[in-house]
């Protein structure tokens, strides 16, 4: 007997645009797109969007330094007063059958749609333009199975 479990993992994305005061100047805007979707592998000891039939969330960034320095600096590559974007994980299900809930550690990162899995990173830096991101996110149980149900989890974008 299968069992599928999924998880709508951009859907109630926490998002968060901190800039530290007087560091960067700019914005950065963040635009969720589609959430993403957990799926369990043969063993049903992980639930992950990088399981077959699962897809990562999306989100749209965008920066742009301010003033004609910084500006200037982005566009030539070289990350001096840039933004950084960075994923946090989430701790818990938001929602989730309670026999799930114990023993899973979560794990993930982001890469630019149409990039290279192998750069699935937490944290870099970030020029000028508009990137859309794809955010994986893999649970994992130490012990037993994921029970069959229907399971959430939210991960946090900052871009600072």
């Amino acid at each position: 007997m299968s069992r599928t479990g999924t998880l709508v993992a951009a859907a109630a994305l926490l998002l968060a645009a901190v800039r530290p005061a007087a560091a960067v100047l700019g914005t950065c805007t963040i635009v969720v797109g589609a959430p993403g979707v957990l799926t369990p592998n043969a063993g049903l000891t992980t639930l992950s969007t990088q399981n077959s039939g699962g897809s990562p969330a999306t989100a749209t960034i965008t920066t742009l330094a301010g003033g004609v320095i910084p500006s200037l600096v982005c566009a030539l590559n070289l990350p001096l007063n840039c933004f950084r974007l960075s994923l946090t994980q989430p701790t818990d299900f938001m929602a989730a059958p309670a026999a799930a809930r114990t023993a899973s550690t979560f794990s993930g990162g982001w890469r630019v749609a149409g990039g290279s899995s192998s750069l699935n990173v937490l944290s870099a830096v970030i020029l000028n333009g508009t990137y859309t991101m794809h955010f994986d996110l893999t649970a994992t149980k130490a012990s037993g199975v994921f029970a069959a149900g229907t399971y959430q989890a939210q991960q946090t974008i900052r871009c600072e």
